[in-house]
């Protein structure tokens, strides 16, 4: 489960268990083609690249980037190994790579995803119920996730693998999976939901998980609920009690951001039942009908919204910071240190100017389009053979941006209005896009007067 929802534990900076350093996330560059690394600390690319090479005299003059210190030295002990002489011809530098959309493929849900869900669900119902996850009540849904782990562990996990039809322990494992469907009339006891029972009370975390286990004693359903990031939702029954329970829910909130615990999770204990599920005919009709419908896709959207923002926040809040010192700076200190700070927003700087200018160019008098169109295209076009993966004219278009922001930011300062939430609108957000348009089309819309 933790491999399907990689991608937003990455842009989060969610610390894995066992580890000391935040989730990355493999994808690729769409105009290199390269293996990239994605975190919220760095993106880089995971291999040495060619950026331009030519025959000179006897040998080759290449011009080459690295991901790091050390996978710089790492190659060049690969090319003396090889017998390949190599003269660096300067002191290597750090330079950004800017990015333009990157492909990132993960599918979410399927038999083990599922089956994820409810074992972590099943964790915490033991946890909570001791007692009743040890009187059988629940045996079925242990037999259905301990058939699960065993398929997978067959397959080699839950990702995209090749089963082997030879491997007779696969044939095995299959019957005992379907086997373990038999009393949920063939159907997995656990769902997407997109109906989910609201709790009255927020979750304690920002993008927290949350849990919910529970009896009732009504009828004995012992029902579960796994909200993940606060916006994808599963539910599930466990089973039913005997006779004689009484009514009592457990809910916790995790907090997928905390480094390490006890400070990552907080329970509530109530005596109803308001998290009861509603057992679907269909289970996967839910799901079928919003893939449809869009409306899952758009959770997707909406909770990379929710990190985006988060992520623009803790930037603004990291820049106003530094920008503590700058009435006790010189005029051009002052400006030296907005400048520096604009400069380290330089990805969301570019992604302003393309959204301003791919927002301008279709309200080009039609007449005009073939020519000015193309201008736009070209003033935040990508070159995967420059260093910083920019065209000239791209280039030209982010500086003059960067200008734009920091004369704004500036004049703030001595205004005395640049908070957090006025300092993230203009590096992330409308207010700053109309800066950087102003700044960007007034070429094109002086061309257009003339």
């Amino acid at each position: 489960m933790a491999n399907q929802f990689d991608v937003f534990n990455a842009h989060l900076g969610v610390v894995p268990d066992h580890s000391d350093d935040v989730k990355s996330v493999i994808a690729r560059d769409a105009h290199t083609g390269q293996e990239l690394r994605l975190s919220v600390k760095e993106s880089s690319f995971t291999a040495p690249r060619v950026i331009s090479q030519k025959e000179v005299g006897n040998g080759v003059l290449m011009n080459m980037a690295f991901p790091n210190r050390e996978a710089l030295q790492e190659w060049l002990a690969e090319q003396k190994a090889k017998g390949i002489d190599v003269a660096p011809l300067q002191k290597a530098q750090e330079r950004p790579y800017f990015l333009d959309s990157v492909h990132h493929q993960r599918r979410f849900g399927g038999l083990c995803g599922l089956g994820a869900v409810a074992y972590v669900a099943q964790t915490f119902l033991a946890q909570a119920f001791p007692e009743l996850a040890r009187s059988g009540d629940v045996a079925q849904f242990i037999a259905y996730t301990q058939a699960i782990a065993k398929l997978a562990q067959i397959r080699g996990g839950c990702g995209d693998t090749q089963d082997d039809p030879t491997d007779p322990k696969l044939e095995a494992a299959r019957q005992a999976y379907e086997a373990a469907l038999a009393p949920w009339g063939g159907q997995q006891p656990v769902w997407w939901d997109f109906n989910p029972q609201p709790d009255a009370r927020p979750n304690a975390f920002e993008f927290g998980h949350r849990v919910t286990v529970g009896v009732d004693g009504a009828d004995g359903q012992i029902f579960g609920r796994f909200s993940l990031f606060s916006s994808i939702h599963f539910g599930m029954c466990f089973g039913m009690a005997s006779a004689g329970v009484e009514t009592k829910t457990m809910t916790i909130d995790i907090d997928p951001m905390a480094a390490h615990p006890p400070n990552d999770i907080k329970k509530v204990e109530t005596s109803t039942a308001i998290a009861r599920v509603a057992v679907p005919t269909q289970p996967i009709a839910g799901l079928a009908a919003a893939i449809s419908s869009g409306s899952q896709e758009s959770v997707f959207t909406d909770l990379i919204s929710k990190i985006e923002a988060h992520s623009l926040g803790k930037a603004a809040a990291k820049m106003h910071a530094e920008l503590a010192a700058y009435s006790g700076l010189s005029e051009l200190e002052g400006e030296q240190l907005v400048n520096r700070l604009i400069d380290g927003q330089a990805q969301r700087v570019l992604n302003l100017a393309k959204w301003v200018l791919q927002n301008f160019k279709p309200r080009l008098p039609t007449e005009v389009l073939p020519t000015l169109g193309s201008m736009i295209d070209a003033m935040t076009a990508h070159d995967p053979s420059s260093t910083n993966g920019l065209s000239p004219m791209a280039n030209a278009t982010l500086a003059l941006a960067k200008g734009a922001l920091a004369a704004q930011v500036r004049e703030d300062l001595e205004a005395g209005r640049l908070d957090e939430r006025r300092l993230a609108a203009l590096i992330g957000e409308g207010p700053g896009a109309a800066v950087v348009g102003q700044a960007v089309l007034g070429p094109l819309v002086q061309t257009l007067r003339d």
